[in-house]
Parts: structure tokens; C-alpha cells; sequence
């Protein structure tokens, strides 16, 4: 199963890239599990201790009409936070998506930052990891 463009799948075979299809209801995503990042994020351990996080899982939602349809936001798990305790800027929401609590990351790109048939998750995956990294 795949609803992803053909460029997209040879992308993620060329960078061995783990993930995971969801499609659902209408929903598609594609899940990222144990995403390395570089960056200065925490989050928090069974003993509610805040802890330097160097990984996480990354949800891209699929919009329809993608990919002359830009991708939008992205989702993390679990929840990340800057070393005094206080979230990203615009990444302060949690929400369901295929059955998992996921933080929120509010982030846009400008119509000029992506162009339809061009660009994809390999564009967007570089956008992600530039975020994870300023955050």
C-alpha cells in the first residue's frame, strides 16, 4: 500500500529511511518512528525528569491532492520541550491522530518555499529537521 508519489518512495529507500504508512478513515500520515535530531530538546522520562532527547517519532499528515498540494505542520511523540521546561514556539497543542497523542509543531511554509512536483518529503523531512534543530 502506498499513496505516496513515486519520487517519495525512492527517496526513503535511498536514505533507509524507517517509517510507516497510516491511512485511515480519510487520514493519511506517514510515521517516522525514532527520527534522529540535533538540537537542544527534552522530554520527560517514567520519573517525570526532564532528559536530553536526541530522537523521537515524527507524524507528516498527507493532505489530499498531495504533492501539487504543499505538506503542513508535523507532529511529534513525545512531547518536546526547551531545557528550562518551557515548548517550542507554536508547538504547545497535543492531538489524536491514528489512535497516538502527538505535540502539535504550528509551522507553514510560504507558497514560494514549495514548488507542486518539485518538492516532497525529502523538502519537507530537511524543513522538519531544521525546526527540530532552532527549536
Amino acid at each position: 500500500m502506498t499513496f505516496l508519489p513515486h519520487d517519495d518512495v525512492e527517496f526513503l529507500s535511498s536514505k533507509a529511511l524507517i517509517y510507516e504508512l497510516k491511512d485511515v478513515g480519510g487520514q493519511r500520515g506517514i510515521v517516522f518512528p525514532g527520527l534522529s535530531f540535533e538540537g537542544n530538546l527534552y522530554c520527560t522520562n517514567e520519573q517525570s525528569q526532564l532528559v536530553r532527547c536526541v530522537s523521537c517519532d515524527v507524524l507528516i499528515r498527507i493532505p489530499s491532492g498531495y504533492a501539487t498540494t504543499k505538506l503542513d505542520s508535523f507532529y511529534t511523540s513525545p512531547v518536546l520541550r526547551r531545557p528550562d521546561n518551557s515548548f517550542p514556539n507554536c508547538a504547545t497543542g497535543e492531538e489524536t491522530h491514528f489512535g497516538r497523542q502527538w505535540q502539535f509543531w504550528s509551522r507553514h511554509l510560504d507558497n514560494s518555499d514549495w514548488r507542486p512536483d518539485i518538492d516532497g518529503l525529502h523538502t519537507f523531512l530537511n524543513y522538519v529537521w531544521n525546526e527540530l534543530r532552532r527549536a
